[in-house]
């Protein structure tokens, strides 16, 4: 989105949601961005011998999800000149193989500051295919 700037956003304003697919290749990716290769999400085999979480399956790093939320606003306000200057998410849900994650972000409150410094509050949420909320979260993002 281009022009984004303090002035122009209002309360209750919807950002464009971003729609993700999630399947074992976009795990192992996270896998080896964070080095995180622990069994329950590079390993099927092991993940569905354990069990651990009543499914069977492996699951996609909390991280992942949030890196999904964190792009609504990125995409969003980048290329204007905003950016993030904090950061706060809840993990509800464990994100599967298969599942489909609808990120959103709606603006719940600003803040008038000197010019550079006023800055808006995001709610974020992610949610799977059936509706389910796997996410939450909250971004500051400073905008021009």
């Amino acid at each position: 989105m281009a022009n984004v700037n303090f002035e122009s956003v209002e309360l209750d304003m919807e950002l464009p949601e971003l729609v993700r697919y999630v399947d074992q290749r976009v795990i192992t990716r996270n896998a080896v961005a964070s080095l995180d290769y622990n069994p329950i999400h590079v390993d099927p085999a092991w993940a569905k011998e354990v069990n651990l979480l009543g499914k069977g399956t492996t699951i996609a790093h909390g991280m992942c999800t949030f890196s999904f939320m964190t792009s609504v606003v990125t995409n969003w306000c980048y290329a204007s000149g905003g950016f993030i200057s904090r950061l706060e998410s809840k993990f509800i849900e464990p994100v599967r193989p298969g599942d489909t994650i609808t990120n959103k972000g709606f603006v719940t409150e600003k803040h008038p500051r000197q010019k550079g410094t006023s800055y808006v509050v995001i709610d974020l949420s992610a949610e799977n295919q059936t509706g389910k909320k796997v996410a939450v979260g909250k971004a500051h993002v400073i905008l021009p």
